[in-house]
């Protein structure tokens, strides 16, 4: 919380769903004007900016405007975000406090607040581009993986996982090398060095931001290498999806309208023992009396 404000952030589709419901989302905006402090996660100002339809991104960035009416702020996007968070921990793990490491995004604040922001074709396709690229990451690395774990079940007469919770806890109790090899992927992408790991341990530990991404890439892991397809419970988020768990111990409530993000983002907020609430879209406006 931000004083007697509690925190919200808002997935990309809650974004969407905000606008698409024209008027009956005036009360969702008085209520959050009024009683929330909004931050915009920098990753939904990229996807809204990639909307190839002038006409919808200019009703986005309206909507994105009465929210920065109240109180509100952006935070980066979600790569550069765990860069600074690194970086920080990089340069003084001593004296490293995630809270204290400046991760908020001035200039999207400013340029939120220009009506043109928006209508930069140029721009809107690049990001478009960079956009489709990102989503194809995370689950293909896995389908060739599934043979190999499905075989190692039936050797030792197990059945496959069928929660992400017991999977990921079996990977952790079995030594998590594959946990602080993504760890150290993560760390060492930004530093340019050989981390070892002790040290991402230990920045896993004390940097709630950069636990809840390490955690959430280890849900396609589970969903396409692990789970017993029949039984199993499906946790289908895509990359951008998942990216957003870095937010997550920015807010005291994130608010999505996709199913999928928010069935696999509480299994991340469990293992990543984050306090943070994830709501359905519907769930969060009827905090506000507001039938949608």
């Amino acid at each position: 919380m931000i004083g007697e404000f509690p925190i919200v952030t808002f997935d990309t589709s809650a974004h969407n769903r905000l606008v698409d419901d024209g008027p009956r989302s005036e009360p969702i905006l008085a209520g959050i004007r009024s009683g929330l402090w909004f931050r915009f996660a920098g990753l939904s100002i990229e996807e809204l900016v990639a909307c190839s339809d002038p006409t919808d991104r200019e009703a986005l960035f309206t909507s994105c405007r009465r929210l920065q009416s109240g109180p509100s702020e952006c935070l980066l996007p979600s790569n550069l975000l765990i860069e600074q968070q690194v970086l920080g921990h990089f340069n003084d793990p001593a004296t490293f406090n995630w809270k204290t490491v400046n991760v908020r995004w001035g200039d999207c604040e400013r340029a939120i607040c220009d009506p043109e922001f928006f209508a930069d074709e140029q721009v809107s396709k690049e990001q478009r581009e960079f956009q489709s690229e990102r989503t194809k990451l995370g689950k293909r690395q896995f389908v060739s993986l599934r043979p190999k774990l499905q075989s190692i079940f039936e050797a030792h007469g197990e059945q496959s996982p069928t929660t992400f919770r017991p999977a990921i806890s079996r990977l952790e109790n079995s030594g998590g090398s594959s946990l602080w090899a993504v760890a150290q992927r993560f760390y060492d992408l930004v530093t340019k060095a050989d981390t070892d790991e002790a040290t991402v341990k230990e920045l896993m530990r004390v940097c709630p931001p950069f636990r809840a991404l390490v955690y959430a890439m280890f849900i396609p892991w589970y969903n396409t290498a692990v789970r017993d397809y029949l039984t199993g419970e499906k946790l289908d988020a895509s990359s951008n999806d998942l990216f957003m768990s870095v937010y997550l111990p920015y807010c005291d409530k994130f608010v999505t309208n996709d199913g999928g993000q928010e069935k696999a983002l509480r299994e991340v907020a469990v293992v990543a023992n984050l306090d943070t609430e994830i709501l359905s879209y519907e769930h969060f406006c009827a905090s506000f009396l507001v039938t949608v």
